[in-house]
């Protein structure tokens, strides 16, 4: 079977092993926050290949106006810190000053060299393997 991508283009083929596998995993979503629209849809492709749901925003602006209509839940966010509009650490502050979403668990994954930002739960450092990816968020969403 040929799995769609969040773009709907075909990305890759499961076996039928793999799609019982992933249709049994309970469903978690996860915002993707990122300005790069290469590592935007790279890191989506990723998790959807994993089993997540997955939305998108092209900045921590955009991703606080999908919370803010309550146009989704995630259970988790994978965050860049360097953005027009909102940066990251401005996002991440907004994030935990509403009680809504204060422990709402938060993957940093950027460039910017230096450590875990105040907030974030996980640090990736780009460029990451797809394997860490799923490794942090699986673990923050409890699976």
């Amino acid at each position: 079977m040929l799995v769609q991508s969040h773009t709907g283009q075909d990305v890759q083929e499961r076996g039928p092993a793999t799609e019982r596998w992933l249709r049994d995993l309970p469903r978690f979503t996860v915002l993707v926050v990122d300005d790069d629209d290469a590592i935007r849809t790279a890191v989506a492709e990723v998790l959807e290949l994993h089993g997540y749901e997955v939305v998108v925003a092209a900045d921590g602006q955009e991703a606080v106006e999908l919370l803010e209509t309550e146009a989704i839940e995630p259970d988790a966010i994978v965050l860049d810190l360097m953005m027009p509009r909102m940066d990251g650490w401005s996002f991440l502050g907004r994030l935990r000053g509403d009680l809504r979403f204060r422990d709402l668990p938060v993957v940093v994954a950027s460039a910017f060299a230096g450590q875990l930002p105040a907030g974030a739960d996980a640090w990736l450092q780009k460029p990451f393997e797809p394997e860490q990816l799923d490794r942090e968020v699986a673990r923050l969403c409890g699976h």
